[in-house]
């Protein structure tokens, strides 16, 4: 934490501003996310349920999963893993025990677990943004050194390094408020429009996707990330985010093939997702600062374009079922009329006997009555 940077002073313990602002983004994702599942029709009780159920699930894991992956830091300062104030979390650590939590509600309330995790993602995603630009009061999330005129303008002074570096978590703020935006378009659209091309999940999906691309590039410029043992210019938080972004569009292709069907376009589809994965995974093994803006330039278009074809391929799954459900709603309508039809049709059609044909018989059974009288009296 930086201690300049104090928002309450309380004499035995100090508040500092990053704890505020990261206390303020809880309380407003705890809101958000009731709201949202008041909307899919579900009690404040249940939700607050939840909420407090993943608030200290969420910080515990977040701290283990730093403290683990860190953990050649602690040795012989173990008392350190317990000092909350000494900082150090993992978000994906956080997201983890989030999970963890709805998923066990999920089997407890025995509902599926697609909604829940529908309702969270967008409250998480506010939640993650604010966190990212109250980075800013503690140093932390920032990058490589700085020279240009224009980057200085995103750029922090780093006390360690005494040098203007890049600050990234102004970049992942903005991000996320916009998959926040995003993710909650497509919450109204599902859950209050009632859009039938939307299958339950499709909000999750779309955080997938949008958060694990844009993290794959921006915890790439990071240099105070979590990094890998075995590749120490990997970030543990990049490989996490490109898997799941990853996950994400193999389920969104499989939804495509099942209700749209398998065309060469799909297969080209797919070709440009994994051509595209190649050319980042290519440029983040090329990195240097000779061609820094360049190769961040190219990985970020091979990003861009893995999330447009997700985004396309999603498009045209929900337009699909859309017409699908359409079609079997006007399908049930006609059958409706039909019979209706048929219906009235059938009481106002006179018998299929013209009147002429009830005479004659009427009067063969006359003429058979009077030859059976006439046989009798003789």
């Amino acid at each position: 934490m930086n201690p300049h940077l104090v928002f309450l002073d309380f004499g035995l313990f100090e508040i500092h501003w990053y704890g505020f602002l990261i206390g303020l983004a809880v309380l407003s994702a705890s809101i958000i996310y009731s709201r949202l599942r008041a909307i899919q029709g579900i009690d404040v009780f249940s939700s607050l349920t939840d909420v407090i159920l993943a608030t200290p699930a969420a910080f515990l894991l977040a701290r283990i999963s730093y403290c683990w992956f860190r953990k050649s830091s602690f040795s012989g300062r173990m008392m350190e893993i317990f000092s909350l104030s000494l900082g150090g979390y993992s978000l994906t650590g956080a997201i983890a025990g989030i999970v963890i939590v709805l998923l066990f509600r999920a089997r407890r309330l025995k509902v599926s677990l697609l909604p829940l995790l529908d309702s969270a993602v967008p409250a998480l995603s506010f939640a993650i943004a604010l966190g990212r630009l109250a980075s800013i009061t503690s140093g932390e999330e920032t990058g490589f050194a700085v020279t240009s005129a224009f980057a200085r303008i995103f750029s922090v002074l780093s006390e360690a390094e005494k040098e203007q570096v890049l600050w990234v978590g102004f970049f992942e703020g903005m991000t996320a408020f916009l998959i926040t935006t995003l993710t909650l378009v497509l919450f109204v659209n599902k859950y209050q429009k009632n859009n039938r091309g939307l299958s339950d999940g499709c909000v999750a999906l779309c955080f997938m996707v949008s958060y694990g691309l844009s993290q794959a590039l921006l915890e790439s410029m990071r240099s105070d990330s979590l990094f890998m043992n075995s590749l120490g210019f990997v970030r543990i938080d990049q490989i996490i985010s490109i898997l799941l972004a990853v996950s994400a569009i193999v389920v969104i292709i499989v939804r495509n093939i099942k209700e749209c069907g398998f065309f060469i376009s799909t297969f080209v589809y797919i070709f440009l997702c994994i051509a595209a994965l190649t050319i980042a995974v290519v440029c983040e093994f090329s990195l240097n600062f000779t061609y820094l803006t360049q190769i961040y330039t190219v990985m970020g278009s091979a990003l861009a374009a893995m999330w447009m074809i997700a985004a396309r391929l999603f498009y045209l799954t929900a337009t699909k079922q859309s017409e699908s459900c359409a079609g079997e709603k006007m399908t049930a309508k006609d059958d409706g009329k039909g019979s209706l039809n048929e219906m009235k049709k059938s009481e106002k059609e006179p018998s299929s006997h013209s009147p002429f044909e009830l005479n004659d018989s009427v009067a063969e059974s006359l003429i058979a009555d009077i030859n059976a009288s006439v046989g009798r009296k003789t």
